[in-house]
């Protein structure tokens, strides 16, 4: 059985789990989207509902030999150019139709499946679902209407701004950004703004029934902006690593990273679940075996 990894030569994490399973005698392949339809091949049999992978080595598969897939990061499909706008445009969307079918319905372990990157890209209902199962939330709106943002803002005067679907990092929000000038950048795009919850990071992985946790110790409201933070194994308490794994569950989530905050008082609070965390610096800086946990996903036997 064959473990496919959805990537590229040109990210890290996809090599890293490409080379570490190769030593370990795993037959996986690199599964690159930016290869269809130029130069690998698919033949799907919707009546039989199998399909034959074929790879730009040669190689060939039918899907039921793919043991399982580590989803880490799906660049669409790379058409050839063409002279004709429409027939370009028709063109990019069969081949688009047809990978993606792939990736909606394959027969295999998925870490993690389409339901659960798109969930992702629409964090809004991702948030509304957490705060379903009871689990604290940031007081949040995302919205593109210029006096939202300010009544928001009049009740939660310490708060900050990000993307709704990431991108940028997480920013404190000042009399400044709320100039009739600058909301009129609402008109271009809407924008996530949450009260701003006090204390540090913590950052969650769930591999499966597995929690490991740490926390990272930073000056910077967002700590992708240090570029040496201290990183630290956290001791999660026993009914937050049951709701981490609620969380993971709910989202069709069997690996994630998953960004809480903790209060000075020791309260948690979740800001958001990733479907394909980085996780490389994590693991370097405090130890924790989130390589071995993550092979561990992609090659148990499967029920």
């Amino acid at each position: 059985m064959t473990v496919l990894i959805l990537g590229g030569n040109d990210d890290a994490h996809a090599v890293h789990m490409l080379t570490h399973l190769q030593k370990r005698g795993v037959d996986v392949e690199l599964l690159d989207s930016r290869w269809f339809p130029t130069a690998l091949r698919l033949a799907y049999d919707p009546q039989g509902d199998s399909c034959k992978i074929q790879f730009p080595t040669g190689r060939a598969i039918q899907w039921r030999q793919v043991h399982s897939v580590y989803w880490r990061c799906y660049n669409s499909v790379q058409s050839l150019p063409l002279p004709d706008p429409e027939q370009a445009y028709i063109a990019n969307n069969d081949a688009r139709g047809l990978f993606e079918s792939l990736l909606i319905r394959m027969p295999t372990r998925w870490v993690n499946s389409w339901r659960a990157f798109q969930l992702h890209q629409t964090k809004p209902v991702q948030l509304a679902m957490i705060a379903a199962l009871g689990v604290p939330i940031p007081a949040s709106v995302l919205a593109n209407d210029a006096a939202s943002v300010r009544e928001f803002f009049e009740k939660h005067p310490r708060s900050i701004f990000k993307p709704v679907q990431g991108g940028a990092h997480a920013r404190r929000v000042t009399p400044a950004h709320l100039t009739d000038a600058n909301l009129q950048n609402l008109n271009v795009a809407p924008v996530t703004l949450q009260e701003e919850v006090p204390g540090s990071n913590i950052r969650v992985f769930v591999a499966g029934q597995r929690v490991l946790a740490c926390e990272l110790l930073t000056e910077q409201l967002d700590y992708r902006d240090d570029s040496d933070p201290r990183i630290v194994a956290h001791p999660l308490p026993p009914e937050w690593e049951d709701r981490c794994r609620t969380i993971a569950q709910a989202l069709d989530l069997l690996w994630t990273g998953i960004d809480l905050r903790r209060t000075p008082e020791g309260k948690y609070v979740f800001l958001e679940a990733n479907p394909s965390p980085m996780f490389m610096g994590f693991e370097s800086r405090c130890g924790l075996p989130l390589t071995e946990s993550l092979t561990a996903l992609l090659t148990a036997e499967r029920v």
